[in-house]
C-alpha cells in the first residue's frame, strides 16, 4: 500500500497560511489562547490531533461570538479584519501572485499592525516583539518580503490602502491593539504616519 500523502493534502506552506488566521483570534481578544499557541503552535502545525482540536474549537467559538455580537457588520465584527488592511494592500501590490498566499499576507499584516501600534505609542513594544517572534518561529513571514525593491513600496501600499471603501481624507480605519488580546477599531489612522512607518519597515531612504 502506498504511504504517500493524498494529493489534496495541504502543504506545510498552506498549513502555515491557515495557522495565521488561528493566531488572529488570540490577538483579537484572547491573550491566554495566544500564550497557548506560543507553547503549542508547532504541535498544531504538525497536525497533532489534540492540538488541532483545541485550536479549531477555540477559533470557531471566537468567530461565532464576534459574528453573533455584530450580525450587521456595524462594529465589533470588523475586528476579524486584524492584519487584513495591510495584508490586502500587499496582495494587491503583488498582483495577487501565488508567491504570497492570503494567510501569509495576513500574518505580515498582523505583525505590521502591532509594530505600527508600537510606533504610535498605542501597543507595548514587547507585545509587538512577541507577535513578530511567534510568527517567525512558526515559519510565517513577519516583514514585507523583498524589501528594498520588488513590488512593495511605502507609497504604493498607502495608495492601495487609500482605495479602501472606508478610507477618506487621508485617513483609514485600522484594527490595532492596546496589547495582545485587546484589539480595537482605530477609526482614522493617518495615512501619512502609516507611510512613514512603512518607509522604515522597507528601509527606504
Amino acid at each position: 500500500a502506498s504511504t504517500s500523502s493524498p494529493t489534496n493534502a495541504p502543504t506545510p506552506r498552506e498549513l502555515r497560511a491557515g495557522y495565521a488566521e488561528i493566531v488572529k483570534y488570540g490577538l483579537i481578544n484572547d491573550p491566554d489562547f495566544f500564550s497557548w499557541l506560543e507553547a503549542n503552535g508547532e504541535k498544531v502545525l504538525a497536525l497533532d490531533p489534540e492540538a488541532i482540536a483545541e485550536a479549531v474549537a477555540v477559533s470557531c467559538r471566537a468567530k461565532a461570538a464576534i459574528v453573533a455580537a455584530d450580525e450587521t457588520e456595524a462594529n465589533v465584527r470588523a475586528l476579524l479584519n486584524l492584519g487584513h488592511t495591510f495584508g490586502h494592500a500587499l496582495e494587491a501590490a503583488n498582483g495577487y501572485a501565488p508567491d504570497l498566499l492570503h494567510g501569509e499576507a495576513v500574518a505580515i499584516g498582523m505583525a505590521l499592525a502591532f509594530r505600527y501600534g508600537a510606533a504610535e505609542g498605542i501597543t507595548p513594544a514587547a507585545d509587538a516583539d512577541r507577535v513578530t517572534a511567534h510568527l517567525d518561529a512558526t515559519g510565517l513571514q513577519s516583514t514585507i518580503p523583498g524589501r528594498q525593491g520588488g513590488p512593495y513600496t511605502a507609497a504604493r501600499l498607502v495608495e492601495l490602502m487609500q482605495q479602501d471603501k472606508k478610507a477618506s481624507g487621508g485617513r483609514v480605519p485600522l484594527i490595532l491593539a492596546r496589547s495582545i488580546g485587546q484589539s480595537y477599531i482605530h477609526p482614522d489612522a493617518d495615512l501619512a504616519s502609516v507611510e512613514r512607518f512603512l518607509r522604515t519597515e522597507l528601509l527606504e531612504a
